[in-house]
């Protein structure tokens, strides 16, 4: 006889906080308390643990790695539907016990099917690099020393992309090809800040930050644009372990935005710190 699947209670998460702390969003092992790995998924589990709830499923839209920050990670949460609050209700629950560098910034709920991963269309990247000591700014920059010359960034930058295989930049499971659609990657400047953003159906491990670092490279004259180019049509494992040693600090990306279909594309980059 075949067993009939639990009813659930199917929530959609939007999720922002501050990376630093946490070694990534996946939960590590089979049982985590907030004394054992800090991830983000295993504190809200915990926390919803700890408040009487059935969890049957948590899952993020992307897998930030140790460090790296998010402004608008989305989330699938799924309950077993007895004795499941209603969507104020939950977010009362989290808001009253997720520690203050995890933030819920919205919750509604969705179709059983939805999945957070699954069904997005793309996400995007943010990384602020600093031109300045930053007082304050320092867990959410890479404050670069020397002189960046912003028209080699911007050349560098934007040869990531389109459609490439990026396995010279990226850390790569064995059942990865490291092919991607990289749809946009774009420069700004807000006061002392520069910001790189980049727009991709999805990401591979630390591929945004030996991006940012290769592209860093080529703007303080230590590599050309061109190598780039070499290493997205010819990738080797050689050119892997350079950029890997080139990657960029953890702390100045964000996982900005995760967009469904329907949704409308992202304005200009944002600072998400104001330094003058």
């Amino acid at each position: 006889m075949a067993v009939k699947p639990l009813p659930l209670a199917s929530f959609r998460l939007l999720i922002e906080y501050d990376g630093s702390r946490f070694q990534g969003w996946q939960k590590q092992g089979a049982k985590q308390t907030q004394e054992g790995v800090r991830t983000v998924a295993g504190s809200l589990e915990y926390i919803l643990h700890g408040a009487g709830l059935h969890l049957v499923h948590l899952g993020g839209a992307g897998r930030t790695d140790a460090g790296v920050h998010a402004l608008g990670q989305v989330a699938h949460l799924h309950l077993e539907a007895k004795g499941a609050p209603r969507p104020g209700e939950l977010r009362r629950v989290l808001d009253a016990a997720l520690p203050q560098d995890i933030a819920i910034r919205d919750i509604r709920a969705c179709p059983p099917g939805f999945h957070a991963r699954h069904d997005a269309v793309d996400r995007t990247y943010l990384y602020q690099i600093s031109r300045r000591r930053s007082a304050f700014g320092k867990p959410w920059i890479w404050w670069v020393k020397r002189s960046l010359d912003l028209d080699r960034l911007s050349r560098a930058w934007t040869t990531f992309q389109g459609d490439q295989d990026v396995s010279a930049f990226a850390d790569l499971d064995t059942e990865e090809d490291g092919r991607v659609r990289i749809l946009r990657c774009e420069v700004a400047e807000a006061g002392s800040l520069i910001l790189l953003r980049v727009r991709a159906t999805h990401f591979y491990r630390r591929l945004a930050r030996r991006m940012v670092g290769a592209a860093v490279a080529c703007a303080l004259g230590e590599e050309e644009p061109r190598r780039l180019l070499e290493d997205l049509r010819n990738p080797t494992e050689a050119a892997n372990l350079s950029w890997g040693a080139k990657a960029a600090p953890a702390s100045g990306l964000f996982l900005e935005s995760v967009r469904y279909p329907g949704d409308p594309e992202p304005g200009p980059p944002k600072p998400t710190i104001s330094i003058p």
